[in-house]
């Protein structure tokens, strides 16, 4: 799926805030609307280091009411989380009805780490995705709606970020040797990472894969799609007849 990201993608400053607003101001009415009919959202970002989550995410919560959204980011499980069922955690920050939580970093996060770093089995590892699938697949039956995204760059790309990166006193601190480490092993994350997203895109909860090269269009290449699936979740709502 990876394969899907248009890196030559650019979107022009010329027209580019007037377009965010827009698309903020929407997003905006459609987060009343899911309030309204008490319909809870799932927003999952993912993706490679320093691709730019935090920007994305600041484009998308930019004009949300801050009452009826949670953000989290999620750490590596505690010590005592690592004696229970692995989505246990994730379980306990759902949404209430009509909110929204987002996830930077999430149960992808983890599965993701484990194919590489940790060297999972595959069966150990398939069992994760597939605990995700039902997972997900729950959730939506009970009428959650679930937008995921991945931020794609390139290896070049992710190396001339973390120089960059290195070289702010405020930012250095973000790339540490970890990050480096990953960075040269990122075929073997890329492998990974593409079979994860394979495995659980589903019709309930699909991926969008998106070029993160220029944040510009990275931001509205997320808010245009987030658009589209809670318009629709909104309109299905509506077709719902009356008890």
């Amino acid at each position: 799926m990876l394969e899907s990201a248009n890196f030559s993608q650019k979107l022009p400053k010329e027209g580019y805030k007037a377009r965010l607003t827009a698309c903020q101001h929407r997003l905006h009415a459609l987060q009343q609307q899911c309030i309204q009919r008490a319909i809870p959202v799932i927003l999952v970002f993912e993706g490679w280091e320093a691709a730019g989550q935090e920007a994305v995410i600041a484009g998308v919560t930019g004009q949300l009411e801050s009452h009826s959204y949670q953000r989290y980011d999620i750490q590596p499980p505690r010590t005592y989380e690592t004696h229970l069922p692995w989505l246990w955690r994730f379980w306990l920050k759902l949404p209430r009805y009509g909110d929204i939580a987002i996830f930077h970093r999430s149960w992808y996060t983890q599965i993701a780490q484990d194919r590489v770093a940790q060297g999972s089995t595959k069966s150990n590892w398939r069992k994760a995705c597939r605990d995700v699938v039902n997972f997900e697949r729950a959730l939506t039956h009970d009428g959650y709606v679930i937008g995921k995204f991945f931020l794609h760059i390139s290896k070049k790309q992710q190396k001339r970020r973390f120089k960059k990166l290195r070289q702010d006193p405020l930012q250095a601190w973000r790339v540490q040797d970890e990050q480096w480490a990953a960075h040269r092993k990122y075929a073997q994350h890329a492998l990974a990472i593409d079979e994860m997203l394979k495995r659980t895109h589903t019709d309930w909860a699909p991926w969008v894969v998106v070029a993160a090269h220029q944040r510009r269009s990275a931001k509205i290449a997320v808010l245009d799609a987030l658009i589209a699936r809670l318009e629709a979740a909104v309109a299905a709502a509506e077709e719902v007849p009356p008890c």
